[in-house]
């Protein structure tokens, strides 16, 4: 028998439709954006996806307005700090009128709000957004859920930008080690925290005279594996303070002879064998 032309045919249940099938595209496209060889790149990309999705869904879609949060992220690590706190904000103010103020895409929005407010030198707003917004992600997601661990790691941060110095150090010592007991040794927020620490140490964030402690030699042999320096001469206070602390000498010797991918556990054992 056949069908009449003026009629449709069934449609196969699990086709999408042309707009579901575009949208899934493009937010996969979206979480391609995080193997974009920098920030620049990702930046790009994020900024055509999040354009396309909204022409294609509306500026309140919940993934629209994810993608532009994301495009916030990527342009403040881009180093366009002042134009990720701009956008950021609209973003903000967005997700709260379209998901509701305690949405977690919203509270991750505050998230990323106060870490590009801290970026673009305004540390003292940074510190207070995130001093309230901590206890909020804590009730919603738990302690050890990532969004929390990253709040508490962006107000030490903060709080050490203030030029409190000593607070700040004890809020990275204690968060390195829930840390380590949470989340596995590869992951990003992790080795964040270590680049916190390490940077604050340095500074003379610890305890005049006190011992050494695994964690903050990790975290200073963290940096140098990763070389998070702006100046040579950050560097050198990085390598000499490492050496006052374990009494190890020709550390730079050392750590230049060292192969490749170690992670800092192994890293430190080599150097300081």
């Amino acid at each position: 028998m056949s069908v009449p032309t003026d009629q449709p045919g069934p449609t196969p249940p699990d086709t999408p439709s042309g707009t579901e099938s575009s949208r899934d595209l493009l937010v996969r496209l979206r979480e391609g954006a995080a193997a974009a060889p920098s920030a620049e790149a990702a930046t790009h990309l994020l900024g055509l996806v999040a354009r396309e999705l909204t022409a294609l869904v509306g500026r309140y879609d919940r993934e629209a307005l994810i993608t532009w949060r994301e495009l916030g992220r990527q342009t403040c690590l881009a180093g366009e700090t002042s134009a990720a706190v701009h956008l950021l904000g609209q973003v903000l103010t967005d997700l709260a009128q379209a998901l509701g103020p305690t949405d977690p895409d919203t509270l991750t929005a505050h998230l990323e709000l106060a870490t590009a407010l801290g970026e673009d030198g305004d540390p003292r707003t940074a510190a207070q957004r995130l001093g309230e917004l901590l206890p909020v992600l804590h009730a919603a997601f738990g302690p050890a859920d990532p969004r929390t661990l990253a709040t508490r790691c962006r107000l030490a941060v903060n709080t050490g930008r203030l030029g409190e110095t000593a607070a700040a150090y004890a809020q990275l010592h204690a968060l390195v080690a829930d840390l380590q007991q949470h989340l596995p040794p590869e992951h990003p927020l992790l080795a964040e925290a270590r680049s916190a620490l390490g940077r604050v140490a340095a500074a003379g964030g610890g305890t005049p005279g006190a011992p050494a402690t695994r964690i903050e030699i990790l975290a200073l042999v963290h940096r140098l594996l990763v070389w998070d320096f702006d100046t040579d001469e950050e560097a050198t206070a990085c390598l000499d303070h490492l050496g006052r602390l374990t009494g190890k000498r020709h550390l730079t010797e050392r750590l230049t002879a060292l192969p490749d991918n170690l992670t800092p556990e192994e890293a430190a054992t080599a150097l300081l064998a």
